[in-house]
C-alpha cells in the first residue's frame, strides 16, 4: 500500500500516536547531530530531518544490546508494547538480514533479540542526500530502502511523501491512519524516482575512483573474488594495516558485526550472573584460546580476518555480503583507514587480472 502524505501531516500524526500512548510506546527520532534522540515531550517532533544521512548510531543497537544480563532476566517483559525508530536508512536495513541470519535461525532463535525485533517498528527513510563516505550503490545496495521495513519514507518533493507499507504492521498503520489518503500518481512517482537516481549517480560520483560491484557480466561478485585471492599474501595485507591503532571503533560501529564474549560475572560472593557483551574481531585476546593458542597472533591476521567475513565468509555462508557501505568504519577510524582504498590497493598491488 502506498499513500501520499503532506509532510506536516505526517509528523502531526506521528504526535498524535504519541500523546495517546501509554508510557509502554518509545519513539526515536533522527536529529541534525546524527544520534537517535528518545522522544520526552511533543516539541521533539519539530524539525525532523528525514532527509539526512543515517545517524552514528547503528540499528543494531535497538536489537543487540552492548551488554545483557542472560541470566537474571532484565528484559522488560510486557512492560513495553511498540518502539518506533523513524528515519532508519538502507544501508542498516540491509544489516538487518545479516543480524537476523545469526540470531533467528531454524535451530536457534535468540531470546534477547527476538524480544526487541517483535517490538520494533521501523518507519526507513530515502537518503536523497548522500555524502562522501557513503558506498552502498558501489557493492549492489541503493540509498532507498526496498524491503524489511513496516513504513518507508520516499520524497516527491521537501513538503510531501510517499508512504509505502512493507508489513503486516505497516499496513494497519497506513489503513488506520492513512487510508483516507490518495495513492500516488504516475507523476509522483516519477518524481520520486528522479530522487532516487540522482542519489545513486552521486554515489556513484563520489566513489569513481573506487571499484563498483556490477550486478552483471564478468566482473560480479568482484569483492569476493579480490578479497578471497589476496588471503594468502601477507606483506600486502601488513602493509594496509599498519596504521591501525586496534581501537575496534569499526566493530562496535558497524551495523552488521555482531561477535560478542558471554562473561561469568559477579558483584559479590552471593550476587554471581552471567552477561553478554560485544566483543571485536580486532581485539588481540578475540581468537585465543585455552593454553594461550592465538590462531590470529598478529595485527596484520586480524584486520585481514574483518575483510574475509565481510566479502568471503559472510558470501559464502549467507548469500550476500556482510558490508552495506554504511561508511561509519571510515568515518570513526582515527587512523584514516578507508575499507574502499584497501580493496582498490589490494587490486594495484596485483593488477587488474583479478578483476576477471
Amino acid at each position: 500500500m502506498q499513500k501520499v502524505v503532506l509532510y506536516t501531516d505526517f509528523v502531526s500524526k506521528l504526535k498524535e500516536i504519541f500523546v495517546k500512548s501509554s508510557l509502554d510506546t518509545i519513539f526515536y527520532l533522527p536529529t541534525t547531530s546524527y544520534r537517535y534522540k528518545k522522544v520526552v515531550k511533543e516539541e521533539d517532533f519539530y524539525n525532523i530531518p528525514f532527509t539526512s544521512i543515517r545517524m552514528i548510531d547503528p540499528i543494531k543497537t535497538f536489537l543487540f544490546k552492548h551488554k545483557e544480563n542472560l541470566v537474571s532476566q532484565d528484559i522488560p517483559y510486557n512492560q513495553i508494547s511498540t518502539i518506533y525508530v523513524v528515519g532508519v536508512k538502507s544501508c542498516d536495513i540491509n544489516a538487518l538480514n545479516v543480524l537476523n541470519n545469526m540470531f533467528i535461525t531454524e535451530e536457534y532463535v535468540d531470546p534477547n533479540y527476538s524480544y526487541w525485533q517483535k517490538k520494533l517498528f521501523i518507519i526507513s527513510s530515502d537518503c536523497p542526500y548522500p555524502q562522501e563516505n557513503c558506498f552502498c550503490s558501489i557493492i549492489k545496495g541503493t540509498p532507498y530502502p526496498v524491503s524489511s521495513f513496516d513504513i518507508n519514507i520516499s520524497f516527491i518533493d521537501e513538503n510531501n511523501f510517499i508512504l509505502e507499507s512493507g508489513s503486516e504492521k505497516g499496513e494497519e498503520f497506513l489503513s488506520t491512519y492513512f487510508g483516507d489518503k490518495d495513492s500516488p500518481t504516475k507523476n509522483d512517482i516519477e518524481k520520486r524516482n528522479n530522487i532516487r537516481n540522482l542519489a545513486v549517480r552521486k554515489i556513484k560520483e563520489f566513489n569513481k575512483e573506487y571499484i563498483e560491484e556490477k550486478t552483471s557480466g564478468m566482473s560480479q561478485e568482484v569483492y569476493y573474488k579480490i578479497v578471497s585471492s589476496f588471503e594468502q599474501h601477507q606483506d600486502i595485507w601488513k602493509k594496509e594495516s599498519l596504521s591501525c591503532v586496534q581501537c575496534l571503533g569499526c566493530n562496535y560501529i558497524c551495523p552488521s558485526c555482531y561477535c560478542f564474549l558471554i562473561r561469568e560475572n559477579s558483584n559479590s560472593y552471593k550476587e554471581q550472573f552471567r552477561d553478554r557483551v560485544w566483543d571485536s574481531c580486532h581485539s588481540t585476546g578475540y581468537g585465543r584460546v585455552a593454553g594461550g593458542a592465538n590462531p590470529r597472533k598478529f595485527k596484520f591476521q586480524r584486520f585481514r580476518n574483518r575483510y574475509l567475513c565481510k566479502f568471503v565468509f559472510r558470501k559464502e555462508n549467507f548469500g550476500f555480503y556482510g558490508c552495506t557501505g554504511c561508511g561509519r568504519c571510515i568515518e570513526v577510524c582515527p587512523a584514516k583507514i578507508d575499507m574502499r582504498k584497501v580493496i582498490r590497493n589490494l587490486v594495484l598491488s596485483k593488477g587488474e587480472q583479478v578483476l576477471v
